[in-house]
């Protein structure tokens, strides 16, 4: 089964105003995977592709996110600390598993390791609960997503 991605203006819990944001299920990203998880901390991370204080962080979040190719594994930083917006602090990882046609998110943890190297060494959620995109919707979202981003939202 594959969950439905796209992007639209959201206002997180932690933020002041709206801004491009993912969404899964017609649920924000990070409400949806502290559903997903079952872990309810998660739902006061923020996105990795906002905000990242460090540009070559948010440079490295960028190309993570962008599929690979078929047969392709990354680690991708998706949610971090909405306090210090960086690599150095709690940032949620994900292996994004390319298969053909679809976009798998096989399996969630916790970066133990910082800055430019975020995942290099990740501790892995025991519970396994993959996740899955079409290849296609994923790539629109992405692409509708830095649109977003030139956009300043209409009030």
């Amino acid at each position: 089964m594959h969950h439905r991605i796209h992007a639209a203006y959201h206002q997180a819990a932690f933020s002041r105003s709206t801004c491009a944001w993912l969404i899964i299920d017609d649920v924000a990203i990070e409400q949806w995977l502290a559903s997903h998880l079952n872990d309810a901390s998660v739902a006061l991370l923020g996105l990795s592709l906002m905000w990242l204080m460090d540009e070559e962080e948010d440079a490295l979040a960028r190309r993570r996110f962008i599929p690979g190719e078929d047969g392709s594994s990354t680690l991708v930083p998706l949610l971090v600390c909405s306090d210090d917006m960086d690599f150095d602090c709690t940032v949620l990882m994900v292996e994004q598993v390319i298969d053909g046609d679809t976009v798998h998110w096989r399996r969630f943890g916790w970066s133990a390791s910082g800055k430019l190297e975020v995942g290099i060494s990740t501790r892995w959620n025991a519970e396994n609960q993959p996740v899955s995109f079409s290849l296609e919707e994923f790539r629109a979202a992405l692409e509708t997503f830095d649109k977003l981003q030139k956009e300043p939202p209409s009030q």
